[in-house]
């Protein structure tokens, strides 16, 4: 048997992840375990009097009793299985194996159909690494299944709807990425510093740098990046697009000084970003990033006046 590689699993179309889904739904599990149980404590209680006056009765009832253990104590350990494999398959997520992580959730998520918790999990996977790896649209497609299942007011509901806002955004669907981060906004305010918020930043820079609000973005430039810390390591997307927006103001800037000033703030931010994140990761999720220079170079001084 071949061991399939795990770099080979290519990218779901939202199509092609939507059939998938509408494939192999939740379903809520039936609630035959208890049931049974009850049935069987019921029948120990009316044979009790008969296995009293019948003891040879006890045997054939003491194997019965052994045989339903057995079948119930399976289905736990398939369980717990199934749970492990899914917990798994995150973990890979989390540590950037991106498409053996997605594979993996993938074939699960026939298996996990009467498990609702863990099906919503194997969809989170779908959802992350999708956006992780630029699939947009499918990952659109995995956050709505998953806000259409997480109630409103839960803080993972937030979290994916700043990743399906910022997936609007990156997909090119403005407006429906301005009408989420309007909706956001009231929730947010609420929030004391975390990565709720940090995450509501980064989604509005990324929206400045698609509208082409750079001057806007470099003037907040200080303030964002202290919004942006609590991200961590994906601080460093937000401070690539902030230097993004200081070398595009630069660029246009008609004063020399106010230019200068601006493309030393471009390269600082720059720096801090590839400390962060390596420039093919930046550019691969964004794609302006690809026109920042891997050093801005600075002003050109103004040549020195012949002595007289």
């Amino acid at each position: 048997m071949n061991t399939p590689n795990p770099n080979a699993f290519e990218l779901p179309t939202a199509e092609r992840l939507a059939r998938h889904l509408d494939e192999h739904p939740p379903v809520a599990p039936a609630p035959v375990r208890s049931w049974v149980l009850l049935a069987i404590a019921g029948g120990l209680l009316l044979i009790s009097p008969a296995l009293l006056m019948y003891p040879v009765l006890m045997l054939p009832v003491a194997v019965a009793g052994l045989v339903a253990v057995g079948v119930f104590s399976g289905k736990v350990q398939q369980a717990r299985a199934l749970r492990q494999r899914v917990v798994r398959a995150w973990e890979l997520a989390m540590l950037r194996h991106h498409r053996e992580a997605l594979r993996r959730a993938w074939e699960l998520l026939p298996l996990v159909a009467r498990h609702p918790d863990l099906h919503l999990r194997c969809v989170t996977v779908f959802a992350h690494v999708l956006d992780e790896q630029a699939g947009y649209d499918a990952a659109l497609v995995a956050m709505d299944h998953l806000l259409e299942r997480v109630p409103d007011r839960h803080p993972m509901a937030v979290q994916v709807r700043l990743q399906r806002a910022n997936a609007a955004l990156c997909s090119d669907r403005l407006a429906d990425a301005d009408d989420a981060l309007r909706k956001l906004r009231g929730t947010v305010d609420t929030l004391p510093p975390g990565p709720l918020p940090a995450g509501y930043h980064l989604a509005r820079l990324v929206q400045d740098v698609r509208t082409g609000h750079f001057a806007d973005a470099a003037e907040q430039a200080d303030a964002t990046a202290a919004h942006l810390r609590p991200l961590g390591v994906y601080a460093g997307y937000g401070y690539g697009l902030l230097a993004y927006c200081q070398h595009q103001t630069a660029l246009r800037a008609d004063d020399p000084q106010a230019a200068d000033t601006a493309r030393r703030a471009a390269r600082r931010l720059w720096h801090r970003a590839t400390l962060l994140v390596p420039p093919a990761a930046l550019a691969f999720r964004y794609r302006e990033l690809e026109a920042m220079p891997a050093d801005p170079p600075p002003s050109p001084t103004p040549a020195a006046e012949p002595h007289a």
